[in-house]
């Protein structure tokens, strides 16, 4: 199950480190992608290129995952920008509804050349069971 749709949604924000009056943040929903592992575990695949560990903030309630992560652009306050959209920061962010119970100790993530990969494990009640029939 993978999804590539994009939407945008633009917010004001305050940037005195660019010192533009006027600069806007877009929020991007990530390109991401799904597969199972094993029966055991999920793994999630989201885009955000451009983004430090430091700014990924990922909560799990119940069965609400969010994922939200900014790219920073520095700029010297000596540069004047050609095209302002090339140095405003763009933040993802990426809400999913889960349909599969996941063990919140055991969530892993790791980001690596742009891609956050997040391991989903399944709960123990929720593995599947051999029954036998007498």
């Amino acid at each position: 199950m993978s999804t590539e749709t994009q939407s945008e949604v633009s917010t004001a924000t305050a940037s005195p480190e660019h010192k533009v009056a006027a600069e806007r943040e877009r929020i991007v929903e990530p390109r991401y992608s799904t597969r199972r592992v094993d029966e055991h575990t999920w793994e999630l695949g989201i885009a955000v290129p451009g983004v430090k560990r430091e700014d990924v903030e990922i909560s799990l309630e119940e069965s609400e995952l969010e994922i939200v992560a900014h790219r920073r652009v520095s700029v010297p306050a000596s540069w004047r920008p050609v095209q302002l959209e090339s140095v405003v920061p763009t933040a993802y962010r990426l809400e999913l509804t889960l349909a599969i119970d996941v063990d919140p100790e055991r969530i892993s993530a790791k980001l690596e050349d742009g891609i956050l990969t997040l391991r989903l494990p399944v709960v123990d009640s929720a593995k599947p069971r051999r029954i036998s029939v007498e």
